[in-house]
């Protein structure tokens, strides 16, 4: 589809503020791929860029007579498309049993990934949230969560007692969890990692 000039821009907005569904229709051709582009990029998830995309449009209908047509679409549409992204990451981060899950799910996928920059990413931020650990919390992580040693061959292996391991585990595992639910571009990768098991 050919770009938009400003002029005629600025003519769709203004027939969508009246209500006009062509002047819609032609907005989402010209910029839904784009903005499906930059969704799939925040949450490396089909499903969710989908999803998201379809909430973006529908702010879009909703809040059409508000939109001021001398402004970029562009622009005003990049910027609903995150916050709908932020928006779920906020309410991902409210729940705690949730969070649980997609932390121990990134756990165990870590050793089985495959190449690929989505799980280099991962891989990443698994190894900079390691890098937060004291050297024994990070043998005994490794050894137990990533090398799927049980707590006996790992408590032999580092040369303490199975309880030792256990309470590294418990302290490991809450500071890895706790790095990697500080950044909203972190979460995407363990949400999409979720969404693939």
């Amino acid at each position: 589809m050919p770009v938009l000039s400003l002029i005629d821009e600025r003519e769709l907005l203004i027939k969508l503020g009246d209500g006009e569904e062509t002047a819609f229709n032609t907005l989402y051709q010209q910029y839904a791929n784009k903005i499906y582009s930059r969704l799939l990029k925040l949450t490396q998830s089909e499903q969710l860029a989908d999803e998201l995309l379809q909430d973006t449009f529908i702010i879009l209908w909703n809040k059409r007579h508000t939109i001021n047509p001398d402004l970029s679409i562009k622009s005003w549409l990049y910027k609903v498309a995150e916050n709908e992204v932020y928006q779920l990451y906020r309410k991902i981060a409210r729940d705690k049993k949730l969070q649980e899950h997609i932390v121990s799910t990134f756990i165990e996928t870590y050793s089985h990934t495959e190449e690929g920059i989505f799980y280099k990413e991962s891989q990443e931020l698994l190894v900079k949230a390691m890098e937060q650990l004291t050297p024994q919390r990070k043998e005994a992580f490794k050894l137990c969560r990533i090398d799927g040693m049980s707590y006996q061959e790992a408590a032999t292996k580092m040369g303490v007692s199975v309880s030792t391991v256990s309470n590294h585990l418990v302290q490991a595992t809450c500071i890895v969890r706790n790095y990697i639910f500080q950044s909203q571009e972190r979460m995407a990768i363990l949400i999409s990692i979720l969404l693939l098991k």
